[in-house]
């Protein structure tokens, strides 16, 4: 889940925001310091509101609060500004015009030296409805050739023979798991690597066919970050942890010169989000050719980044049985752009309005984006969001799972504590999930 603006300092800043916080609840006193602020978005109805409670024993100081409008261009409309101290409590109603909006609220820390910022959230705002039944704006539409430029996407992968290379890791062998090391030739020709953990009676250099099959979980990383070994055999399931190119050990074979979620942007058929949907689908390719893997109880999961690749793989390969995407990256593009005020909806939309590629952006935008997907899906789905979350804002989740056909199970999860996180709430809805389609 969480990527850069334009320049290098924010670049770096914004990965470490996503290392952080993609798969590591915490707190919003650690956050702010000062004071704890909590938002709530009003996704059920009613009006956005944000509450500030003092949190330091600090020296009493000036706090201000800026609500706002955002108009479709970006400019903002000034609604109201308030100043408390910092000792205080506020429970603070972002007005409204009354009409549908993009509401937003900014919360700064005053000095003689000036205002430093504490934090910022938008919200979609529906007069009267919420928008839990939101399905996207007319904006949000597949691009022409969609279903065109995924098959050739898929026949691209499956001309490449996967000669899967697969190496004991016995150091990591615990109660119940042995982990393997395996390298899979993908998409282009390029290798990644994952990490996969079996229960201690499967036997992989064994050449007959297994005494018995378990259900698997692929499991998918957050931007940028390596998707470490997770061992849930004592749970009975066989996992697999996928790095996509660019990420984690696979950065041996492959990195993106420039930040991975602009490189090729501008290119629907080279952009980078193509490959790596077609590298999670190797990694499929992969626990369907297991002989100690049950091909018809294979999960999929991920957070943020990982979320839009457990969406993706739901509508792009009818082998998955079930997927749960925890605040789910890369959805709902045209509100995305303008609701998050951390990582790369941002990014993605100063590009999108650059005057030489922006439509081409656009158009690739469109193709990723797993809103549009969605309509694909037809496995059991769960989507978990955070009601605080500024990266990838709880519509992302909302709209994609409005998207996915009424006759397929699906699940949405809110918590409202949540900001950018996959919270222990989120994990219990995935195992819950799990049990009932995987076991």
């Amino acid at each position: 889940m969480k990527t850069g603006r334009v320049g290098h300092k924010r670049v770096h800043a914004l990965i470490l925001l996503f290392v952080a916080v993609v798969f590591a609840a915490s707190s919003r006193a650690e956050v702010f310091s000062i004071m704890k602020l909590s938002f709530n978005p009003a996704v059920e109805g009613g009006s956005p509101r944000l509450l500030l409670e003092p949190n330091s024993d600090e020296k009493e100081q000036t706090i201000r609060i800026e609500a706002y409008a955002l108009e479709d261009c970006g400019a903002e409309v000034l609604l109201a500004t308030k100043e408390i101290r910092s000792d205080e409590t506020l429970r603070f109603v972002l007005p409204d015009r009354g009409r549908e909006d993009v509401l937003g609220v900014r919360v700064d820390r005053m000095s003689p030296e000036g205002a430093s910022a504490l934090a910022e959230w938008r919200a979609f705002y529906r007069p009267s409805r919420g928008v839990l039944d939101y399905a996207g704006s007319e904006a949000l539409k597949r691009p022409e050739g969609f279903e065109a430029y995924w098959e050739e996407a898929k026949r691209q992968l499956a001309a490449t023979a996967m000669e899967p290379e697969i190496t004991p890791v016995p150091e990591k062998t615990t109660a119940t798991g042995k982990l393997y090391r395996v390298k899979l030739n993908s998409y282009g020709g390029v290798p990644i690597v994952c990490w996969y953990y079996v229960p201690l009676d499967v036997n992989l250099e064994a050449k007959s066919k297994a005494a018995k099959q378990y259900p698997a979980i692929q499991i998918m990383p957050g931007w940028g970050a390596e998707e470490p070994p997770l061992d849930r055999t004592a749970e009975g399931y066989i996992t697999l942890s996928l790095n996509p190119r660019s990420h984690g050990p696979s950065k041996e074979y492959f990195t993106t010169p420039v930040a991975h979620h602009v490189w090729n942007i501008d290119k629907p058929k080279e952009y980078y989000y193509r490959a790596a949907y077609m590298d999670c689908r190797r990694g499929l390719d992969f626990l369907a050719s297991r002989p100690e893997v049950n091909q018809a109880k294979i999960g999929v999961e991920g957070g943020s980044q990982g979320g839009a690749f457990s969406l993706a793989m739901a509508a792009l390969d009818d082998r998955v049985a079930c997927a749960a995407a925890n605040v789910p990256y890369i959805s709902n593009f045209p509100d995305f752009v303008r609701l998050a005020t951390n990582g790369s909806g941002q990014a993605f939309g100063t590009r999108m309005k650059d005057p030489a590629t922006g439509r081409a952006v656009q158009r690739t935008l469109g193709m990723i984006d797993v809103s549009n997907l969605a309509p694909w899906i037809r496995c059991p789905t769960v989507v978990c969001v955070g009601l605080q979350d500024r990266v990838c804002p709880p519509v992302n989740g909302i709209v994609a799972v409005n998207r996915i056909a009424k006759d397929v199970p699906t699940r949405l999860v809110t918590d409202p504590k949540a900001d950018h996180e996959v919270t222990p709430r989120m994990r219990q809805a995935n195992q819950e999930w799990y049990e009932q389609y995987l076991k």
